[in-house]
């Protein structure tokens, strides 16, 4: 089995197979018609970067020098962050999800919840940064931010979101929902159903 994932487009492929990734198939929870796209680009690269310094700096790789003066404030808030709430000793786990908004509360338990799934179907019990993963059993993938994998126990309750603000401030929120992932269910479940529609008519052209 060998998941590939294509950096440009964001795309994820299993032995050829295109599978959605976690953020297509939440689209739907989400609604930025009344934003300009260039509004959406700068705010697509500012937290691509963010969650590039994260992943630096857990690697002990982040090279300060060449640091974009924007992520002062969010590195500064990720390291009080990791010193006052000291993540990696939670002895229950916990999914954490990095962003440089504030919490939504529409749409972020409903990707934590896929994460989950995608720990379970991969479980490892080392902590896990920006790990790529795939479901085989739902056939979805994704790259979830931070797992930290519970000392005892199969399943991990506590799903965070860490916002990282510009002002060095950090907030820290719950986002673990019990309906949650019957809602990614729906939603993948519909999202399949489309592609699978959208091949017959592509088909049914071609014929």
């Amino acid at each position: 089995m060998s998941l590939i994932f294509i950096e440009e487009t964001h795309q994820y492929f299993l032995d050829g197979e295109r599978l959605p990734s976690v953020s297509e198939i939440k689209e739907p929870l989400t609604d930025f018609s009344m934003v300009k796209p260039e509004v959406l680009e700068r705010a697509s690269r500012f937290g691509s970067a963010c969650h590039s310094m994260v992943e630096l700096y857990l690697a002990d790789q982040l090279d300060y020098a060449t640091l974009d003066e924007a992520l002062y404030g969010p590195l500064e808030a990720f390291q009080k962050f990791l010193a006052e709430v000291r993540p990696f000793e939670n002895e229950a786990g916990v999914i954490i999800d990095v962003k440089s908004r504030k919490y939504d509360r529409v749409a972020d338990p409903v990707q934590l919840a896929a994460y989950h799934q995608l720990w379970i179907e991969n479980r490892s019990r080392e902590p896990l940064i920006e790990q790529r993963m795939v479901s085989t059993k739902y056939r979805y993938a994704g790259t979830p931010d931070i797992i930290i994998p519970p000392k005892t126990g199969d399943i991990i309750l506590d799903h965070r979101i860490l916002f990282l603000g510009q002002d060095g401030k950090y907030r820290y929120t719950a986002a673990y929902d019990h309906n949650a992932w019957p809602m990614f269910g729906r939603l993948l479940t519909d999202y399949h159903r489309k592609f699978e529609t959208d091949l017959m008519i592509q088909a049914w052209r071609n014929r």
